[in-house]
């Protein structure tokens, strides 16, 4: 009817375009009604006389015209529903007799046209004075179909599909689509109330959201958008996986409530509508038909959310970081399992670090790295403090190799899974020091020098040999350390204590003790316990076995691992009564004097 008007094939008379449907349970009828173009007898004829017979592609044909398609018009008419031509005969389902009346304002009087839809119809010329145009469908229903003849179930059906049709939509004389889609207009002309309303309606809550994007574009897709990130989640509380509520529209119609296809799974906490008018619809209208397109919009979707988000954390950090603390795992979750966006996820993930008070990109970990610094180094730990005071940070606090901090077991099997950011691997400071060293150059001053040792160098290898029988199965080489300074021992493995923590949460408990096994405990030969135990070794071995137990229990847990509590706990009880009934002299620790080196006097002497 817009486009008769338009054109000038009909009188434009301002009545509005409007739909009515009313029902009747005791009649067992569904009526609609619209004030659109109407039919003829011969439409009636020609269009409903014929199944698959559709006025919309008639319309196209005739709106095309002899003039040549170009891609704009391609899309404008491939876009419009209808072109089937069965959705009419639908309404046989549920009904037992269609009766259609109408009106076009070329003629005078209306034509009724009425099916029992076994395969013939009767139309004929009715008066229908208070029809000034359009056409009125009445469903005569089935007994099994009366549910269409309850106001209740129309509404449902016109909340769901038409929530948002431009035209009024009238149920029983009350309007139904109250809404607009503001999606569809100009970002410039939406109010905040509006958003906010439009938040409210989708969420069903009351409290505000964090950022939202309104976003339209004609190429590579038609789309126009209005999607909200909020403040919060259920999924933190331990109420199961948050359900996605981005919905798929065309056209302002609803396609797929819900759609999953739109986004990637970690963004699941992105509610909103996504309408594109370029998706080719299904014969029943609630699906799609093109895959590929769909894999286009979701790239086109996902990029412009994660852009957002880019865009919100360089205009206000501090909001970002507010916003950050509730939904980072979502990020993370993002970096272990969408390859395609890694790269611009890295930058939205935020770290505590050992050079700053602030929460930091790996970005900013990188402008901060050593001149030929070429890894990534971090740190697993509870949290800052116990990061700060962890032993595998104590060859780092007299440099300014920087650090970053991670208290997520997930954190470090992203960085495992991703292996580099920016060609810089990353590089957990548990493993081997020889290599981090010899990495950051830290040993230039020592090279060639054997760590300096406040135990006799002929009881260095005894006393290896000696904690590693005591300890054996579960360590298998004892080593000197050169990076403690504080602390006695370190465990160092190829699998780090926070892997390993999970490993032993998924695995059976004798598998789990396996991976406790064939370890190597670094010992630091300058700490008095370490000097001490070379001593009590000789004199009181079961008790010198006590102190190497716990030493390599002690180490363990300052790697996150309780090996097992009741052994430790009646261990340290026992070193306890023993350090109780030596009475004094269990306070006092043997430390003794560094050797002296010996000179040729000393040799001649001797």
């Amino acid at each position: 009817q817009r486009f008769a008007e338009v054109s000038g094939t009909s009188e434009a008379t301002g009545e509005p375009l409007e739909v009515f449907i009313n029902t009747n349970l005791d009649k067992k009828t569904l009526t609609i009604e619209d004030t659109g173009i109407g039919m003829t007898r011969e439409d009636l004829v020609e269009n409903l006389g014929t199944i698959a017979r559709s006025g919309t592609k008639s319309f196209i044909e005739e709106f095309g015209g002899e003039e040549e398609e170009d891609d704009a018009n391609i899309t404008t008419t491939d876009s419009l529903i209808g072109q089937f031509g069965v959705g009419f005969y639908s309404a046989f389902m549920v009904g037992n007799t269609l009766e259609v009346l109408s009106k076009t304002d070329k003629c005078d009087t209306a034509h009724l046209w009425v099916s029992d839809g076994t395969g013939s119809f009767e139309v004929s010329e009715v008066e229908a004075p208070s029809m000034t145009r359009g056409t009125k469908i009445t469903i005569h229903l089935r007994s099994e179909a009366l549910n269409f003849a309850k106001s209740n179930e129309i509404t449902k059906t016109i909340q769901k599909y038409s929530h948002f049709i431009s035209h009024p939509i009238h149920l029983n004389g009350q309007v139904q689509n109250s809404l607009h889609a503001i999606w569809a207009r100009d970002k410039r002309e939406v109010t905040e109330d509006e958003y906010t309303k439009f938040w409210e309606y989708l969420t069903n809550q009351k409290v505000p959201y964090k950022y939202r994007l309104h976003y339209s574009s004609d190429v590579p897709l038609a789309i126009k958008s209005l999607i909200y990130i909020p403040n919060n989640h259920m999924e933190k509380f331990g109420l199961g996986v948050e359900n996605l509520e981005l919905s798929l529209y065309s056209r302002k119609v609803l396609i797929k409530k819900n759609c999953t296809e739109l986004v990637p799974q970690w963004m699941r906490f992105v509610k909103g509508v996504v309408d594109c008018e370029d998706i080719p619809l299904a014969l029943s209208r609630e699906n799609y038909q093109d895959s590929a397109l769909m894999a286009r919009l979701k790239q086109v979707i996902t990029k412009r959310i994660i852009k957002l988000l880019h865009d919100e954390a360089r205009k206000d950090p501090e909001k970002y970081l507010h916003w950050y603390k509730e939904f980072g795992n979502f990020l993370k979750e993002g970096l272990a399992m969408d390859s395609d966006h890694q790269d611009n996820i890295f930058p939205l993930i935020r770290f505590e670090s050992n050079f700053n008070d602030e929460l930091i990109t790996v970005d900013d970990y990188v402008k901060k790295m050593k001149k030929g610094q070429d890894k990534i180094y971090f740190v697993f730990a509870p949290d800052k403090q116990s990061a700060l005071s962890s032993p595998y940070m104590e060859a780092f606090k007299d440099n300014d190799v920087p650090i970053l901090f991670t208290y997520q077991h997930v954190d470090e099997m992203i960085f495992r899974q991703v292996g580099s950011y920016k060609k810089y691997n990353f590089v957990n400071v548990e493993t081997s020091f020889e290599e981090i060293s010899r990495d950051l150059n830290l040993d230039k001053d020592d090279k060639g020098k054997n760590v300096e040792s406040l135990i006799p160098e002929e009881d260095i290898m005894p006393l290896k040999e000696w904690i590693k029988n005591e300890l054996q199965p579960f360590v298998s080489q004892i080593t000197i350390s050169k990076r403690l300074k504080d602390s006695p021992a370190i465990i160092v493995s190829e699998i780090s204590s926070g892997l390993r923590q999970v490993m032993q949460m998924v695995e059976k408990s004798d598998m789990a003790d396996d991976l406790l096994k064939q370890q190597t405990l670094e010992i630091n030969p300058n700490h008095e316990l370490i000097v001490s135990l070379n001593e009590v070794r000789k004199s009181d071995p079961k008790l010198g076995s006590l102190v190497a137990q716990q030493i390599l229990d002690n180490a363990l847990l300052l790697a996150g691992i309780n090996r097992n509590p009741q052994v430790l706990v009646n261990r340290v009880n026992r070193l306890m009564t023993t350090a109780l009934k030596g009475g004094q002299a269990a306070h006092t620790v043997f430390v003794p004097k560094k050797p002296k080196r010996k000179t040729k006097k000393d040799s001649k002497e001797e």
